[in-house]
């Protein structure tokens, strides 16, 4: 089994990175995908569901970080999914908020090993969010960073190109290893996904035996710069943020109203919200809703059980939220 970890902040793209490759699968393998989700409703799982590939189970783990608090969880997934379907390959999306180091470490442990025989590392990564991130969280991208076998510049289109050339050159700075794609919308051309499903790829082994766990613990015996210690940089994300999640079995709601909302979203007026995704049933069929990166987007889903809305940010007003929502139904 090989082992694809796509990761990356909120809102970079991983998941419509993942529905991309779904679309364009490696002949005769055999998928299972596993997502982890820092909201409250497992929204991912849905919008991965009915794609071309053959997907044996999308699982997700909702509620939690699978680098920390659900780490157990997470290995026992693993091991779960590997004894029911035996798949040639395992798609690992981590929450937007995980530390890549320690996602390996749990990778790492002997029991896991002996059920693959390649990991490569994704790191979808928001162009047009890039240099303000890395200012106020630059331990934590520069982990992140170093890690990757492979690096997709996201969200190229929001930019110029001489940005996104000085964003590619800032990459390979933290990690020269790496190979860098700028796209737009995660869109790869065919040669590139050959590379990522090539069952013969060997990636760098500067990067997939050093950087992601010698990194973590160099920097624990290091002093910590910026008066900000290793839990606080690593996990103060995940402390920073939270979550609000709902579930609607049976309401209706009307599409141009959920647009309006979630323009409120991004204007702030209920929080400091910094990802939200939904999907929801409409008169026309299953609709997907996403705020990512300033930008809202509206989508078609192929299925849908239940309506289900994520909401990630600070100081938000929930009860506002839910009178929001709730003026949208029909």
């Amino acid at each position: 089994m090989i082992i694809n970890v796509v990761y990356g902040f909120l809102g970079a793209g991983k998941t419509t990175f993942i529905r991309y490759l779904l679309e364009h699968p490696p002949r005769g393998e055999k998928l299972v995908i596993l997502v982890n989700e820092f909201g409250e409703v497992g929204v991912d799982g849905l919008t991965l569901s009915g794609r071309g590939a053959d997907i044996a189970d999308v699982v997700e783990m909702p509620s939690g970080c699978i680098c920390c608090t659900m780490a157990s969880d997470f290995r026992r997934q693993i091991i779960e999914l590997h004894k029911k379907f035996f798949p040639d390959r395992m798609i690992i999306e981590p929450t937007g908020v995980a530390t890549i180091s320690q996602i390996m470490s749990i990778l790492d442990r002997e029991d896991l090993e002996a059920l693959y025989s390649d990991i490569r590392l994704i790191h979808i990564l928001d162009g047009s969010e890039f240099l303000s991130f890395i200012k106020s969280h630059r331990y934590f991208m520069e982990n992140q960073l170093r890690a990757g076998n492979l690096v997709i510049l996201n969200k190229t289109d929001r930019i110029k190109p001489s940005v996104a050339n000085l964003l590619v050159s800032s990459v390979k700075e933290i990690n020269p290893e790496a190979r860098v794609f700028p796209t737009s919308f995660a869109k790869l051309e065919p040669s590139v996904l050959e590379e990522i499903f090539d069952t013969d790829y060997k990636p760098a082994p500067e990067n997939r035996e050093k950087n992601p766990r010698e990194d973590a613990q160099t920097h624990h015996d290091q002093p910590h710069e910026h008066g900000h210690d290793h839990e606080d940089e690593a996990h103060g994300l995940a402390r920073k943020y939270r979550p609000f999640g709902l579930r609607y079995p049976e309401e209706v709601f009307q599409p141009e109203c959920l647009s309006s909302f979630f323009e409120s979203l991004r204007d702030q007026k209920y929080g400091d919200v910094v990802r939200a995704k939904g999907i929801f049933r409409s008169p026309g069929g299953w609709i997907r809703m996403e705020l990512a990166s300033g930008e809202v987007s509206i989508a078609k889903n192929p299925v849908g059980e239940e309506s289900l809305v994520s909401v990630i940010g600070q100081f938000m007003n929930t009860p506002k939220l839910e009178a929001g929502l709730k003026a949208c139904q029909i």
